[in-house]
């Protein structure tokens, strides 16, 4: 066993997977025709597994937010609704509606008057032409600030409703949050979600910008759909069609699901989750983005968060990972019995271990919170079985070169 896994043949393989693994990631793909196929597969995550078939079929309701339908109400009957739900006194509103440009003058001014008289009012703004950060990459710095018209925005605060997604297709599915953006004047931003906690439980919604730090990208744990959240339709608000504890002191999250609820359709302001049944392929999109929101604020406030594991980590277990594969399927190349079934035996270890990383992944997702980043871990694994059989014809070929004699590989001892 120990000549197997101390030797410098080990050593030396490892090194070269990494070499190739850097050179390929220099190549410059510029294949065209496969991008819609490569925007499915890289916007494909192992641990979407958890959430559609395990965390959330199993999760409990969120009784402190209720999410109410606007459809497609103009501004006026908008008003209406709130003013009926300020009747009930909910703990705070937020609207996640775009109201950028003025309209109707009458209508306008009976949503700003229903807006002056609510309490703890959050409406919509949005961040714009974000680039890196030159001294942190990791950062963003916006140009500006889109706000609603003066108004509304001089009756409220507001929050931004960007969603944090990877690139501009129509297959993007939406992960990831943050707590704060920075502005370039030096201003700052809070999230939609965060300025609505910080008028329903303060400390919960500094523990989430206290995580910022730490954690500058939040990966969503989401709750559920609108099953998770009390409900009401655009006619349930208008008719008072519910009781006043459904509303009393409660978040109130304002924004558009369709023209019911129920439907199921390519509307602007809905994105894929994970919480969608069919990761690759899928049509359409299974969550409206006020019920993201609702799932943000419902993370926030019971601090479920997910925790990632450190880059050195990632590399360290890659690291080791390459090593064992490269010193085992060196091993197997040499054997007098395994030797002419390399082929067969090096694919199944492969798969094995594969399968056996996506259960340690779901396991520690699904019962710890921690999302273990592999993908490293199975691009080398993948990579070993084909890359020491080139590493040792090159070695033979180079000993041969210098020496005028064949090197043997069995490995010795370190």
């Amino acid at each position: 066993m120990k000549k197997i896994f101390l030797n410098w043949n080990g050593i030396g393989g490892t090194a070269f997977v990494f070499l190739i693994m850097w050179a390929l990631g220099q190549i410059a793909f510029n294949l065209s025709f496969l991008d819609v196929f490569g925007e499915v597969i890289d916007d494909y995550n192992t641990t979407d597994i958890a959430f559609s078939q395990f965390k959330v079929p199993n999760a409990s309701s969120d009784t402190n937010i209720v999410v109410v339908n606007i459809g497609r109400l103009g501004r006026a009957e908008i008003a209406q609704q709130v003013n009926i739900l300020n009747h009930f006194e909910p703990a705070v509103i937020g609207i996640d509606v775009e109201f950028s440009e003025e309209k109707d003058a009458f209508e306008d001014s009976l949503l700003a008057d229903a807006f002056a008289k609510t309490k703890n009012l959050i409406l919509w703004s949005k961040v714009i032409n974000g680039q890196p950060d030159p001294e942190d990459e990791e950062k963003i710095i916006w140009d500006s600030l889109l706000l609603t018209i003066p108004r509304f925005a001089n009756v409220a605060e507001h929050g931004y409703t960007n969603a944090l997604t990877e690139g501009e297709s129509k297959f993007e599915t939406w992960r990831e949050t943050s707590s704060i953006e920075h502005l370039s004047n030096g201003q700052v931003e809070y999230s939609f979600a965060t300025k609505i906690t910080q008028k329903f439980d303060s400390l919960a919604a500094q523990t989430f910008i206290n995580r910022n730090k730490d954690y500058p990208i939040e990966i969503i744990n989401f709750r559920g759909n609108l099953d998770k959240f009390t409900k009401l339709d655009v006619s349930d608000v208008l008719d008072t069609n519910f009781v006043a504890e459904t509303i009393k002191g409660k978040i109130v999250l304002m924004g558009y699901l369709g023209d019911e609820y129920t439907g199921s359709t390519w509307d602007d302001d809905k994105y894929y989750s994970p919480l969608n049944e069919k990761p690759v392929g899928r049509v359409p999109p299974d969550m409206y983005g006020v019920v993201v929101h609702a799932n943000i604020i419902s993370m926030i406030l019971n601090k479920e968060y997910i925790d990632t594991i450190p880059n050195w980590l990632t590399w360290l277990l890659a690291v080791i990972f390459c090593y064992l594969n490269v010193a085992v399927f060196a091993w197997l190349t040499e054997h007098k019995f395994w030797g002419p079934w390399y082929g067969v035996v090096s694919k199944f270890i492969q798969v094995i271990e594969l399968i056996l990383l996506v259960y340690v992944m779901l396991y520690f997702f699904i019962n710890q919170n921690i999302k273990l980043d592999l993908t490293l871990t199975f691009i080398v694994i993948l990579l070993a079985g084909e890359l020491i059989e080139i590493y040792q014809v090159m070695v033979q070929n180079l000993s041969k070169y210098l020496t005028g004699k064949p090197k043997m590989l069995k490995g010795h001892e370190i």
